[in-house]
């Protein structure tokens, strides 16, 4: 293999693909990128067996073949080079990288250890970037982390009448949006893990772009110009939560999402004895007036004129959990709907109807 290429064209893959290179592994080559030069393309690919990445760049390639190196040397030696003309070639089974007056030789590992990347052809569809992006901002914030209740570390991914629908719950809340697909497709109901949606939030385009999207019982690709990203799904069953969508609740406002999250934020700042963050709401008459308990900090109270229905009460939440929505979402009024008798809450986005975020309310003692 000998293969040179520009700096602009390899330093984007490789840092894409080290997000994939497993950090503590029994298995060698995982901590490892393969790299393949075969006809004007270097494909990049690593995969710690639940997240595996593989994109391509352009290059001039001398002789065809392919190797595997440590992939965390690589991306931390690629980072530092000049903008020079950057060559690759394998000599006695070391890859030497040179660039300018540099000089590297790196140990390979053998190719063909390298585990392949999952490929599914047969059930396949696509959907917009921003549509995508769109439904991991709105739910992966409700993710927990809990390895007792795997479900918690991921977004739910469920496809029926022809709608994409994303939850994720932490138990004490729970967010879900949806999008109409095109395709006709089975009902399915796939668990992906928070680290994969967090990767795909941080490379795809905030555009139109169609992303591939192709899914098996085991497995997810997510597939947009020469990228490839794939995950293992998370084997455990997410709960039956449509039934927690309260039909109406007694209490029921619409509020600027700016004004409230600076609200909330202010009162956050007065922390409860036992550390936690606790807001609470009370709507009467047009006004809700924002306040926390007193504790050995103080207190806090703040009244903002909105519009109400229905009747007068409050409740209590976690600040955080209130502000992780309103600052997730786009819209510019919120529509908060409570009740007084300790039932979950429903917060939304005036602009999704899709949109739903349930919260646990807080007793009070």
């Amino acid at each position: 293999m000998h293969f040179q290429c520009s700096l602009s064209d390899l330093l984007p893959t490789v840092n894409l693909v080290e997000k994939a290179v497993a950090v503590q592994d029994n298995i060698p080559v995982l901590k490892g990128i393969h790299l393949a030069a075969f006809g004007n393309q270097v494909t990049l690919t690593a995969t710690n067996l639940e997240l595996g990445i593989k994109t391509e760049f352009p290059a001039q390639i001398i002789s065809e073949g392919q190797t595997v190196v440590d992939g965390k040397l690589m991306a931390a030696l690629v980072r530092t080079l000049p903008q020079e003309p950057i060559i690759f070639e394998l000599i006695d089974q070391q890859l030497i990288i040179t660039a300018g007056s540099v000089e590297f030789s790196l140990t390979i590992l053998p190719p063909e250890d390298f585990p392949q990347l999952p490929e599914i052809e047969d059930l396949v569809f696509t959907l917009p970037a921003n549509q995508l992006l769109t439904l991991i901002r709105n739910t992966i914030f409700a993710c927990g982390k809990d390895d007792r209740r795997p479900f918690v570390n991921g977004v739910l991914f469920e496809i029926s009448d022809q709608m994409l629908q994303f939850a994720a719950t932490d138990i004490n809340r729970l967010a879900y949006d949806a999008v109409p697909i095109e395709q006709q497709l089975p009902d399915t109901q796939l668990l992906i893990p928070a680290k994969t949606l967090q990767e795909l939030q941080r490379g795809l385009p905030n555009d139109d772009t169609r992303i591939k999207i192709a899914f098996d019982t085991k497995h997810v690709i997510f597939e947009h110009g020469n990228t490839k990203i794939t995950t293992r799904l998370i084997d455990d069953r997410f709960p039956k939560y449509k039934s927690l969508f309260p039909q109406e609740e007694p209490i029921r406002i619409i509020i600027n999402r700016h004004f409230f999250a600076a609200a909330v934020e202010r009162a956050a700042l007065i922390d409860s004895d036992d550390g936690s963050q606790i807001v609470i709401f009370d709507a009467a008459d047009g006004v809700l007036e924002i306040r926390t308990p007193s504790t050995s900090k103080g207190k806090s109270k703040e009244v903002l004129n909105v519009e109400h229905e229905g009747e007068n009460g409050e409740a209590a939440f976690s600040a955080k959990y209130v502000l992780d929505m309103l600052k997730a979402v786009d819209a510019e009024q919120i529509l908060f709907h409570f009740n007084s008798d300790l039932r979950q809450a429903l917060m939304k986005g005036d602009h999704n109807q899709n949109q739903k975020y349930i919260l646990m309310p807080i007793r009070l003692s």
